[in-house]
């Protein structure tokens, strides 16, 4: 009875843990049958063609090979368009966080020019670059480049035993890598939710490297990660509830301004998808024992130019509570609210976002109409 009620704790404060502080930006999962999972969960660390940009593999399908299978079940034709395009990019590692080069995911803009400002989007905790699904094909209309990539622990992002530790400064050291190797140029960085937090820390430790910052819905002012230093087989049942239907299918539907129209099962289960590869549970623990982000006074060291985002019905990051200080701490930082959207405008409302995105780059977007969805404040 005692094992019981302290595993049925454990399970409470995961799930508070999940949606108060690391609501992913795609908050979504699949429905798996444990049956099958052995079966249908694609290996990786032996298959990431970790040799350039244009070297990855293709199942017969015409998904890359380290996508799990359950990637045939996706629905969304958005997600399939830009599964379809991910490839694997090899970046150098210090050797304190990795043995050798890491193979690390991204999808860019086609036919798009990086004579001017190029952006990186980085997705929010547990989630992958696949959360962009939406606002890539718009920025590609208006012939913005941009790149979406899977941050190290999540995505599809390698994570076997080259890897020594999932912590945020391995985090940072691979996006620092990954913009001088491959972007080759200051970017305009765009975090959503944790991926705001991932972006600040990057900005703070290299403002070389950053031209602009985007914060989306942005997870500044909540420090730690959750279950860090709890035995071994507490976080194991921890990180299992955090990949279950259940709990995913709860932020699915709470991440969203108009939940029956975007908190779909399709959703749920795209945004599970990296969970089921190998190594997950692994670098989940690995970032939980790091201890996590603390930067919450750390925000107004921030001096790059800063557009704050912000959905007006988020339901995860409390408006009231975050949106303004952003731009009480940041003296550059501008907030345009969205309107009736919830926590991920990406997903929710991304022509607006990409009319946003442009504006803030001096760019006139493709199609004005979109800004009656984003009022300035």
């Amino acid at each position: 009875q005692s094992m019981r009620s302290l595993l049925c704790t454990i399970c409470a404060l995961m799930a508070a843990s999940y949606v108060a502080a690391f609501a992913p930006s795609s908050v979504s999962g699949l429905a798996l049958r444990s049956a099958n999972l052995a079966r249908h969960t694609s290996p990786r660390s032996s298959r990431i063609p970790a040799v350039g940009l244009a070297q990855t593999k293709c199942s017969a399908t015409g998904f890359p090979d380290f996508l799990p299978l359950e990637m045939n079940e996706v629905e969304d034709p958005a997600c399939i368009a830009m599964a379809k395009k991910l490839q694997m990019a090899e970046v150098t590692m210090p050797a304190q966080f990795a043995s050798g080069n890491i193979a690390t995911c991204f999808a860019r803009t086609e036919g798009t020019s990086d004579n001017d400002s190029s952006l990186l989007l980085l997705h929010g905790f547990d989630s992958s670059c696949l959360e962009w699904r939406r606002l890539l094909p718009e920025l590609e209309k208006s012939g913005q480049d941009a790149w979406a990539v899977d941050v190290l622990g999540w995505g599809f992002t390698q994570r076997d035993e080259v890897v020594q530790t999932f912590s945020p400064e391995a985090k940072r050291a691979q996006l620092k890598s990954f913009i001088l190797e491959h972007i080759k140029k200051p970017v305009v960085l765009v975090g959503a939710s944790l991926g705001g937090t991932i972006a600040i820390d990057l900005a703070l430790n290299h403002p070389e490297l950053v031209e602009k910052l985007v914060l989306v819905d942005a997870q500044g002012y909540i420090d730690g990660a959750a279950m860090t230093g709890q035995p071994l087989f507490l976080q194991r049942v921890g990180v299992q509830v955090l990949k279950s239907k259940p709990l995913r299918m709860f932020a699915n539907k709470i991440a969203y301004s108009d939940p029956d129209r975007f908190g779909t099962e399709d959703a749920m289960r795209i945004g599970r998808l990296h969970c089921l590869t190998e190594g997950w549970d692994n670098a989940m623990i690995s970032f939980m024992n790091s201890g996590g982000y603390f930067l919450s006074e750390r925000v107004a060291e921030v001096t790059a130019e800063t557009l704050v985002l912000w959905g007006r019905q988020d339901k995860i990051l409390d408006p009231a509570k975050y949106a303004e200080r952003f731009i009480e701490d940041i003296p550059t930082a501008r907030l345009e609210w969205v309107e009736e959207c919830g926590h991920v405008p990406h997903l929710e409302k991304a022509p607006a976002m990409a009319a946003s995105l442009l504006s803030f780059l001096g760019k006139t977007p493709a199609a004005q109409a979109v800004a009656a969805d984003v009022e300035q404040a």
